[in-house]
């Protein structure tokens, strides 16, 4: 299966992120397509193509120098655990446009073997960490 991987945020297939995101994601339920759209608008996008179809993807929050937090990653049903969502990862974590990046985090509650093969661990909880807000 060929894929090719883009940052190229021209390309991006809209409608099939919201989609995801608003209907099938856990995390993003009911997100509007405004904030999709500004959501990508302000972040580092990656996603990955088969046969000029976008299959998988996935959003930064970063500064480009510190720190990297990775959002809405998916790869479309019937096509995981194909190697494409590793693809998109190490895509992500080589982007020239994250070069100087030394710090990648990202919050989940699936898919922890994934993001363990990638060379992520887990971090201990503490009273430190807060949140405000949703969606």
């Amino acid at each position: 299966m060929g894929i090719e991987i883009s940052s190229d945020k021209t390309k991006l297939d809209v409608e099939l992120i919201h989609r995801f995101l608003s209907q099938e994601s856990y995390w993003a339920k009911g997100r509007s397509l405004e904030t999709v759209v500004n959501t990508i608008q302000n972040s580092f996008c990656i996603a990955a193509y088969t046969k000029g179809r976008q299959v998988a993807f996935a959003r930064v929050v970063t500064d480009y120098c510190t720190h990297a937090y990775i959002m809405d990653f998916f790869t479309s049903d019937g096509l995981r655990n194909t190697g494409i969502g590793s693809s998109l990862l190490t895509a992500l974590l080589d982007a020239p446009e994250l070069s100087a990046v030394n710090k990648f985090t990202l919050s989940t509650d699936s898919a922890s073997q994934f993001y363990r093969r990638a060379g992520f661990k887990p971090v201990a909880k503490s009273i430190l960490a807060w949140e405000r807000g949703g969606l």
